[in-house]
Formats: structure tokens, sequence, C-alpha cells
């Protein structure tokens, strides 16, 4: 046998077993290890209430986001809100009867707080109130969220003391019975309750509400809430911040490319999940279901959000341009379900650079919607869009004007030919470069570029353009004096200056 050892395989198999139950052990340890962190992150010391100061809530109205905390110690949080029933135009030349809403808003506030903090609640229901509403906080442990010591009938007000015992993005809601008609009608919004450390700092946060609304057709005038399309499942409108085109055109908001952008998005329902996606974008972090102590999810595309549920979603545009909101349950789309963020900044070919603008097709809430042939739109025998389904022409076409805007109440800015293509030496951008005007005045901005989208912006955030197709004009009246520095997102080399006199 010469120099060969002879090992028994007896000795063999007891390595392999030592062996696996060394890993074993390792992972009971790192187990035990790992629900020790857990539990010590869990438990949160309550500082007695009667020592906590005082503190009036700080909250705010979609699409904003209060401020951060920034505070360690507990606080009482004080919220004074009412409950108003009243109207709202749901789409254009379309007004909802029963929107029913915290302080008048549909989606309600969004409410930020530290988890610790004792949220004091005073709810009041206004005196030309026909029906009882209450609140039910997600965050709430106790019976019904609060919902029953809430309850207050019309010029009633109660109040109500409960812990934030746990960091989250949490929806509340009306539980009065019906409580799925109050949902639909509007009574709903948000609150973030922050870890003890807070969240990481980012440049822009926002806070989105998908909602459903249920109406007998879509045709201008007023609605009220049809129960039976609800119990179907069958909304004649499906929005963000509670109307068709709450976040498009002028009011879509504004981030700068290369700064993280937080979205803080709830979905009320009352019966559809989302799948929340941003055309063109990739995000960096997703919180699912609204918890933010576990790891986020990253670099997904779309993310679910059951109905009463939330997430919280994160990415960093590295290109500037408009990027629509949408729910990828894509046909909603003919309900309304799109919004829009305006990222300015520079162009970035390494990451994203057009080689045939002629045939770029601008990636606006315009093309998407506005464009929509009548081939592709459901229609009855009679040529016209079923009143089932929402037609989006009506909201997104831009029609040319009657007269010359030059000859009217204002004046006209061209994007010229060639402006989008960037080159050394002078370069024709608008036409004219600079306007003066008088308050009250409008201006008109028309792409007759060809083959190039086109938006505009004040540097300040005074207004902002959606992106125009060639041929597509935007207005904006100046009401305020003053100077505004305004440019184009795609394209920052395209400046100019509008005098308010």
């Amino acid at each position: 046998m010469g120099d060969r050892t002879y090992r028994s395989p007896i000795v063999g198999i007891s390595l392999v077993l030592a062996i696996s139950f060394g890993v074993f052990l390792g992972k009971i340890s790192s187990d035990q290890r790992n629900e020790r962190k857990e539990q010590n992150q869990g438990r949160l010391v309550l500082v007695p209430k009667a020592h906590l100061p005082y503190e009036d809530a700080r909250w705010t109205f979609a699409p904003d986001v209060p401020v951060p905390v920034g505070r360690r110690e507990q606080r009482r949080e004080v919220v004074h809100w009412t409950i108003r029933e009243a109207q709202s135009e749901i789409a254009p030349g379309v007004i909802y009867d029963d929107a029913w809403g915290f302080e008048g808003h549909v989606p309600g506030p969004l409410l930020r707080v530290r988890v610790g903090d004792l949220v004091e609640v005073h709810l009041r229901n206004a005196l030309n109130s026909v029906r009882t509403h209450n609140i039910d906080f997600h965050f709430v442990m106790g019976p019904g969220g609060g919902a029953s010591a809430l309850s207050v009938a019309p010029g009633e007000e109660a109040v109500l003391e409960a812990r934030a015992t746990a960091p989250g993005f949490y929806m509340f809601h009306c539980a009065t019975p019906d409580i799925p008609m109050h949902i639909a009608n509007g009574m709903y919004g948000f609150v973030l309750v922050e870890p003890e450390e807070g969240l990481p700092a980012v440049g822009k946060e926002l806070y989105v509400v998908q909602s459903e609304i249920y109406t007998n057709d879509d045709q201008p005038g007023h609605k009220n809430f049809d129960m039976a399309r609800a119990d179907k499942a069958d909304p004649q409108y499906v929005v963000f911040n509670g109307s068709v085109g709450a976040l498009l055109k002028d009011q879509a908001p504004i981030a700068t490319q290369n700064e993280t952008v937080r979205m803080y998005v709830g979905n009320a329902g009352p019966n559809l999940i989302s799948s929340f996606h941003v055309i063109g974008q990739i995000f960096d972090k997703v919180y699912r279901e609204g918890d933010l102590l576990s790891p986020p999810a990253r670099s997904l595309q779309t993310t679910l959000i059951p109905a009463g549920g939330s997430a919280v979603v994160e990415f960093t545009p590295p290109v500037a341009g408009t990027f629509l909101l949408v729910d990828h349950a894509i046909f909603r789309l003919h309900h309304g379900a799109v919004g829009s963020l305006n990222v300015h900044g520079q162009e970035n070919a390494e990451i994203f650079e057009p080689k045939t603008p002629r045939n770029m097709v601008p990636m606006s809430e315009d093309a998407h919607l506005g464009h929509v042939s009548h081939d592709a739109m459901p229609m009855t025998n009679n040529h016209t869009p079923s009143p089932n389904t929402f037609d989006p022409r009506v909201l997104f076409a831009q029609p040319t004007p009657a007269v010359d805007p030059q000859t009217a109440n204002g004046v006209t800015i061209k994007m010229l030919p060639g402006s989008g293509v960037w080159k050394k030496g002078p370069m024709q951008t608008f036409g004219p470069k600079a306007v003066t005007i008088k308050a009250g005045q409008s201006v008109t901005f028309k792409n007759t570029d060809v083959g190039t989208a086109h938006s505009v912006f004040g540097e300040k955030g005074e207004f902002a353009s959606p992106m125009l197709s060639p041929g597509a004009t935007f207005t904006k009246q100046f009401d305020q004096k003053g100077v505004i520095h305004f440019q184009c997102a795609p394209h920052p080399w395209m400046k100019g200056t509008i005098i308010v006199k």
C-alpha cells in the first residue's frame, strides 16, 4: 500500500456530522441574535402622557408632505380636524355632490408624528352636515381604531388620545355605516409614524393617494354616488389625489435631476389593488405595505398596494424630463389614473440619448392620453364615447386657439426649430427670449421645433408645463408683478425672461 493512509468510513462520516452540527448551531445562534435584535428594536419605552410637552401636530394636503419631525423625544401631538360634506370637481365639468372629506379635502390630510407620540385628536362634524361620521385610524391599537370614540353627529365634537406604537405609513378613514360608501365618497387620509431615528433625508417628498369614484356616467354636470357600480367594483373614475388631472400639467410636482424622490403612496380603494409604477424610473427602495422597519426591497419596477394599504417608494432620476405616475393595470389610464413628475436638469447622454429625434414620442400625459385615436377608444354605435368609459381626450386635448394669442390678452413665445439640439456658438432657442407684459396678461408657449418635444418651467417654481409635442401650446396667466426666468426642462440651454409690470 506504500505511504497511503487508510481512513475508516466512520471517521469521515463523523467529520461530516460534526461540521453539519456546527453549521446548525451557528445558524441557531445567528437566528437568536437576529431575534434579540428585532425584540430590542420593537421595545418602545413610553413616557407617561402627563409628562409629555404639547405640540401642534404637523399635517398637510396632497401632494405636500409635512417636514420631518426632527426630534427623538416623545410629545403630545394635538390635531383639530373638521369633517365637511361638500361638492368637488372630479373631472372637467363633472361635479361630485357627495364629496365628504376631512377638512373638506379629498384625500384628507397627511399627519406626521414620531413613534411613541401621543396623538390627541379633536374631531368636529360641521353643523351643516347631514350625516354622522368618525375616524378609524389604522395606526391606533384600540377598538375600532378609535372609530366609536370619535363618532360625531352634525355640530358635535369628540376627542381621542392614542399612542403611535409602531412606525409605518397608515391609512385612516370614516367607519360609520355604510363604511364602503363613506370611504368611496372621500373620507380617508394617512398618518406617517416615523421610527425613533427618523427617516433618511431625501431631496423631495410627495404624498399621493389612489382611489376610485363611482358615478353612473362621466357626462358633465352634477353626479352622486352609484352603489350598484360600487358593489361590482366598476368605478367610473380611478384617480390620484381626488380628481382626474390633480397631478398633471401645471399641477404636476417638480423635482431636480439626481435628487432622491420619496413618494408616500396610499391606496384608499375602496375596492381595487394598485400596481403603482413610474414610467421611466426604477425604484431604488420600496417599503412594502408601509413597513418602515424591515429592509426595503430594491430595484423594483412596479409595486402592489392593497386597498386600505400603502407603500413608500424612492427613486433618483438621472435624466431630466416628464415622468408619468400610473396604475399599471393600464386600462385605468382611460379612467384617469395618471399623474406626472417634472424633473428639471441637464441632458445625460451617458444614461439616455435619443438618436433619432424625428421619431420621438413625448412621454407625457398628452402623448399617452391626449392623442388617443377614436378607433382605439370604446365607442357606441353612434360613434360617441361610451358613457361607461372616461374619455381622456376631453381632459388632455390641446385645442388650437381661435385667435392669435398675440392679438388677444397676451403674447406668444416660440420654441424655435433646432433649439433642442445643442451646438457651440449662438443658438436660436426661444423667440423672443424676453417679453414684457402687464399683470393679468398671458404668455403662450408654442413648440415650433420639428420632431422635438419641449417643456418650460419657471426657475423658482412659478409654473411648469407638460411636455409639448411639435405644434402644441401651453398658456399661463401672470397676475403678480416681477421678473420670471424660465427654461426648457430637457434642454437647459433654452432660457428666457418674462417681465410682469
